[in-house]
């Protein structure tokens, strides 16, 4: 029996028809993507249940850039390895969201090792000397309740950049 070529694309249209839509109820095969496969209690999401890492602690860009106060004496000190250590004294101008509390105040840091770049020929923390300060601090989500401790977070800087101040 002859089938014109017609007839037979019918033919293989109708096969597929019925071919598609069994393969797909067929499902995954077995050990695949259903938590049966050999290694599924490694896991630790192996319950099926998972939970948000959001509310965990986490560490925030904290920056803000000022200059040296002039009414309070700094009194940072050089230590043996390099780092600088004591008490700056900041005109915060600029900060960024997580230090915005700080702009336009006078703020105090007792800073303990801390790495300091001098630029442009700033050569200490004078009076009016620009500055940068550049560390983290820790935060919790923004949907996430505070945390039961009633202490506010307190930043760690790791580097202070040091400008020139405007010349007299």
């Amino acid at each position: 029996m002859r089938f014109s070529i017609k007839t037979s694309l019918a033919i293989a249209a109708t096969g597929l028809t019925v071919a598609v839509p069994a393969a797909a109820l067929a499902g995954p095969p077995s050990g695949h993507g259903n938590g049966n496969h050999p290694h599924a209690g490694d896991h630790p999401n192996a319950g099926g249940v998972s939970h948000s890492h959001g509310c965990l602690p986490h560490n925030r860009a904290y920056v803000e850039g000022g200059t040296v106060n002039a009414t309070q004496t700094s009194t940072m000190s050089l230590q043996s390895d390099g780092t600088w250590s004591g008490t700056l004294y900041v005109d915060v101008k600029h900060a960024n969201r997580a230090a915005k509390a700080d702009r336009n105040q006078t703020v105090s840091w007792n800073l303990a090792n801390v790495r300091v770049r001098f630029d442009g020929g700033a050569t200490a923390f004078a009076a009016g000397e620009r500055v940068q300060l550049i560390g983290k601090i820790q935060a919790a989500g923004k949907k996430c309740t505070a945390s039961s401790s009633t202490t506010p977070a307190v930043p760690t800087f790791r580097l202070i950049v040091v400008h020139p101040g405007p010349a007299a």
